[in-house]
């Protein structure tokens, strides 16, 4: 009866080391955490929470970053939610944080479930919860994910993911063991949609991970149970994963140049945890510990996967997080293990009985091992009293609001930022990233930069416009210093009026510039507009010149474009073969940096201008004249009364008025339709699986009534003859399924408990 004990005590060090440094005064504060990225993920939040929501949706179109972006398209939504949720009950500024710490509070919990649901012989399960503290706490990496640095550096979203997928695999692998249409079935499904939502890269390995579940049920009927898993959560996600795959095109890809030391998976702050992984793996094989082969899969395909993968979008640093935890559930097993030699040092020591040493013996490896993570660690506690203790928290909070409290007072536009380490002052250097939160001005720079086909030419800007340009967006050909002039050009050309510096060397030559007025000083920081900033649509002076290459091929030939100073007053327009752009010229991609000019002849202009967040209207007089539109292009804008629109240098719109009143509007895309038709048919299937499992529950329950009540002891019949003969076989199966069911619990209570070197006798 005191076998919960042990297990009560290691879950109350564990948690007690997390609110050691997580401290509740701050989680429960009423600040607006700040700190790298997640500092910056307010605006997702808060877009989700009062614009797409009430609308229906998860996704949607954003105008407060990179001049419009796709929002939670290319990242993942459902940590949003959550967040949006909680936002129900709680302040919002509490959910936030809570939703950031979750992945990190539910791993141990999720490491638990994996061993239980596995049937590792105890104390294997709660040790491994041990050793998940121990892994959230390496700080040998801080961007990978899945550990507390890295979530904290933003990636809160990888951590709930990455959670998720121990649980999953603990759950599809009871699943896969009995297969059927059943509520495990469904809860399966659901946690996969959770996880996939909250993380791609996540998912990517968790695909490599799951075909190890086969080696222990190595049955057509489990392969069947976990492709029907797989293809109900795709199915479910499919509104959002459908649209990712197919749109991914129009982000700004990146080209991540891939790990290949041996230190990296081998850091030295992993090979304690190395060296006991060691003992666990010589145990499992001494043991001949089949439910571990999973496991051993486990290991060997994340290895696998760092090697093999190439340069490309994913980066083999995510992959890491993986393996690190796999060789803490092997030091875990191997934990398990000396509870032999603990229990030999218990007896000699204080005399205490076998019983007795087994029980002590786990809480004090979650101490032990609590103690050594609080005291080798150096940087966790301080990065989370950084992010918690909000923006309001840091000494130049009063500068940081009273910024922002100008840039609300002026005429809704974009703002450009400086970008440098000293913003870093407010809270995080992606400060002003959250402009749109703060105000109602919109800003260029957002942290999903990779989900916006404007971000490489916004960092062109930002290189042109900044002392320590970030040059975020790899593979791009940027400016080899400041150059002011060109980046004012370049705003003038993206329209965007507003400019904020604070390094003299930057803010000399703005002053220096005419077509730069100085509004607003705030100590070292200065608040420019620009002129010549013309409103998001113009008749265009000059007419667009066709180029027909390959999608992949046009970034690279729109920065040539963009950097060109001969090319700027001729655009250039993406030729995909539509009938409404063979009326103009065309070049080939070694005219791209000096097309031709050609002048239009028009009175035309554009009035009555007006922008929403997902739409754009205006009205023209100069009808079948093209019109650059400056917002981002994205397949999922349609207009009417014009033809288009069309990708228009370097990454905007055009399109081409046949009435005078124009409407620009954000819908949807074949792809969309099929994704949200799959969702809905996933839901259906679940919801009467549901229903039917409850129909059939509560039937059991009136048939076990029924049996109770009117069966007559054996060998005695009723006197019924109608109810003999109706419920014969029903209560054969009754009471043929009651027993087989308790006898099924005693016989896994009994190996659960089991002593390593032990061996359950069968009868």
């Amino acid at each position: 009866m005191w076998d919960w004990i042990p297990t009560l005590l290691a879950f109350l060090a564990i948690y007690t080391v997390l609110l050691v440094f997580f401290r509740p005064n701050l989680l429960f504060s009423l600040t607006t955490t700040a700190g790298g990225d997640t500092g910056a993920h307010h605006y997702p939040a808060q877009y989700l929470i009062q614009e797409l929501l009430p609308n229906f949706r998860l996704t949607g179109w954003a105008p407060g970053w990179y001049a419009g972006m796709p929002m939670l398209t290319f990242y993942f939504p459902f940590p949003f939610l959550l967040i949006a949720i909680l936002d129900w009950f709680i302040p919002y500024l509490i959910a936030f944080k809570i939703v950031t710490v979750l992945g990190v509070f539910a791993l141990p919990a999720t490491a638990y479930a994996l061993g239980r649901l596995w049937r590792v012989r105890r104390p294997f399960p709660v040790l491994a919860a041990v050793f998940a503290l121990a892994f959230l706490l390496m700080e040998t990496y801080s961007i990978y994910g899945a550990n507390i640095l890295s979530t904290l550096a933003g990636e809160f979203g990888y951590m709930l993911s990455f959670s998720l997928v121990l649980l999953f695999l603990g759950t599809v692998y009871r699943g896969m063991e009995k297969p059927g249409l059943n509520m495990l079935f469904v809860l399966n499904c659901l946690i996969l949609m959770a996880l996939v939502l909250s993380h791609i890269v996540t998912t990517i390995v968790l695909v490599c991970l799951a075909p190890g579940l086969l080696l222990v049920n190595r049955r057509w009927r489990s392969l069947g149970y976990l492709a029907a898993v797989a293809a109900v959560g795709f199915c479910l996600s499919a509104f959002w994963s459908l649209p990712f795959a197919s749109h991914l095109e129009w982000t700004a890809h990146m080209a991540w140049n891939q790990l290949d030391s041996i230190k990296d998976p081998l850091p030295t702050a992993l090979l304690p945890a190395a060296g006991l992984g060691l003992i666990g793996m010589a145990y499992a094989v001494a043991r001949r510990e089949r439910k571990l082969l999973p496991l051993a899969w486990f290991t060997l395909a994340t290895v696998v996967l760092f090697w093999a993968l190439p340069d490309g979008r994913l980066w083999n640093a995510r992959v890491l997080p993986f393996f690190y935890v796999s060789i803490h559930l092997w030091a875990a097993y191997g934990a398990a293990w000396l509870v032999r030699p603990f229990m030999v040092m218990m007896h000699d020591l204080f005399s205490l009985r076998g019983a007795t040493a087994r029980r002590v013996y786990v809480p004090v490896v979650a101490v032990v091992i609590g103690a050594i993570v609080i005291i080798t660690s150096t940087t966790a506690a301080g990065w989370i009293k950084w992010n918690y203790s909000g923006y309001e928290g840091k000494t130049n909070w009063a500068q940081y609001n009273e910024i922002n409290q100008f840039l609300n007072t002026l005429t809704p536009g974009r703002v450009m930022v400086e970008h440098g380490s000293k913003l870093d002052e407010f809270g995080t250097p992606r400060a002003f990233e959250i402009i749109p939160y703060w105000t109602d001005l919109d800003t260029m720079e957002g942290t999903l930069m990779e989900a916006s086909f404007t971000a490489p030419f916004h960092f062109i800007n930002q290189a042109e416009l900044s002392k320590e340009a970030s040059h975020a967006i790899i593979g791009v050909d940027y400016p080899s210093g400041i150059d002011v002039p060109k980046g004012i050009t370049h705003l003038q050309l993206m329209n965007i009026p507003y400019l904020l510096t604070f390094s003299e060397e930057v803010t000399g030559d703005v002053m220096a510039d005419f077509r730069a007025e100085l509004l607003a000083t705030f100590g070292d920081y200065h608040v420019f507009r620009i002129s010549g900033c013309t409103g998001y649509v113009e008749v265009m002076q000059n007419e667009p010149v066709r180029l027909r290459v390959e999608q992949s091929e046009w970034r690279d030939l729109a920065v040539e474009w963009y950097r060109s100073d001969l090319a700027l007053d001729t655009p250039v327009v993406w030729d995909n073969g539509e009938e409404a752009l063979q009326q103009y010229g065309w070049v080939t991609p070694d005219q791209v940096a000096d097309p031709p000019v050609t002048p239009i002849e028009t009175e035309g202009g554009v009035t009555n201008e007006f922008l929403e967040n997902e739409g754009l209207s205006f009205d023209t007089t100069a009808i079948g004249k093209p019109h650059y539109v400056n917002i981002s292009y994205f397949p999922n804008w349609h207009v009417r009364g014009a033809e288009g629109p069309y990708l228009l240098s370097p990454s905007l719109m055009m399109v081409i008025p046949t009435e005078g009143h124009v409407t620009l509007y954000y819908g949807r895309t074949v792809v969309n339709t099929v994704g949200q038709t799959l969702e809905v048919l996933a839901w259906l299937l679940l919801l009467g699986i549901t229903v039917w499992r409850v129909v059939l529950w509560r039937r059991r329950r009136r048939l076990a009534g029924a049996v109770e009540e009117s069966v007559p002891p054996l060998g005695v019949e009723s006197g019924d003859e109608a109810l003999d003969q109706d419920l014969g076989y029903s209560v054969r199966e009754y009471y043929a399924t009651r027993v087989g069911t308790e006898f099924g619990e005693e016989e896994a209570a009994a190996d659960e408990t089991e002593e390593p070197g032990e061996e359950t006798p069968r009868v």
